[in-house]
């Protein structure tokens, strides 16, 4: 393979993750993202109050749009990964170094890619 494609950081051996284990990352981190705004609906009802809003259905929608981008900042930000990427061994990588910058993850954090980062799964 040729080196963007595959190369070694840290003595792990990293290869480009393909589309479909991305979406499954995905998949799990909106899933706990759901599981969590509506334990916090539950439990803290104060924290939403449709009743006051025009379209309850719309609150329900940015809510749960900005707690997946808080867990995302707050996830990334920390650990350098989400945690559906944690379970499917997938990790944030430049082609040259492993860490990426504040800016990068910041980036990241609103699925925005550079030319130079993407998902890498550890083999």
């Amino acid at each position: 393979m040729n080196e963007s494609e595959e190369f070694e950081i840290e003595s792990y051996k990293l290869k480009k993750s393909g589309a479909l284990r991305k979406n499954y990352a995905g998949i799990i981190d909106a899933f706990l993202v759901i599981i969590t705004q509506t334990i916090l609906f539950r439990y803290f009802p104060k924290l939403w109050n449709p009743t006051k809003f025009v379209n309850p259905s719309g609150l329900m929608v940015i809510n749960v749009f900005l707690t997946f981008i808080i867990y995302r900042f707050l996830t990334i930000i920390a650990f350098g990964k989400t945690i559906g990427m944690a379970i499917l061994n997938i990790k944030f990588a430049k082609q040259n170094e492993s860490q990426l910058s504040f800016k990068e993850k910041l980036l990241s954090v609103l699925m925005i890619y550079t030319n130079s980062v993407d998902c890498y799964h550890v083999e």
